[in-house]
């Protein structure tokens, strides 16, 4: 019925979150919820094989990549992998001015992601012009299991557009 970015953190548990059995949803996992070209890749196999209507990218309250993203002092720190995908999510926020403020940057995090998914993919971005595809930002509220609906992403003019 829907997939799923979310982050790996195992305090969001998306099938539980969302009331759903085995097979219900298609979940893609990773550090921050960062929509990075091999999750971009997944996605559109859940849109495109498994015809997949709706998109929700899973941030939440307090996510460690995040935070990590807000000290980029410390990314020298980090394995080299997730310090590249620490690294996009501290360049998105430095783009957004956004600095200290954890919660702002979660959110932000999982709303630029889903926007990333429309941004960089023809196929996905071509789903949402033909009203096809839904792509829905969240955020995890871990303190009281609620959640945000932070917006739907528009589709992008000029990314999968032309004949």
């Amino acid at each position: 019925m829907a997939a799923v970015l979310g982050c790996s953190d195992s305090r969001v548990p998306v099938e539980l979150l969302f009331d759903t059995g085995l097979g219900d949803l298609f979940v893609a996992r990773n550090a921050g919820n960062v929509a990075l070209a091999g999750m971009v890749g997944t996605l559109e196999y859940a849109v495109a094989v498994l015809h997949v209507p709706l998109i929700v990218v899973l941030g939440h309250e307090r996510c460690g990549a995040v935070a990590a993203a807000l000290r980029p002092q410390n990314l020298n720190l980090l394995p080299p992998s997730l310090a590249q995908l620490v690294g996009q999510i501290h360049l998105d926020l430095l783009a957004a001015g956004i600095e200290g403020d954890l919660d702002r940057a979660c959110r932000h995090n999982a709303i630029s992601a889903a926007q990333h998914l429309a941004g960089t993919s023809v196929l996905l971005n071509k789903r949402l012009l033909s009203g096809q595809l839904r792509i829905e930002a969240a955020r995890y509220d871990l303190d009281d299991s609620c959640l945000d609906w932070l917006g739907s992403v528009a589709p992008r003019s000029g990314v999968g557009t032309a004949r």
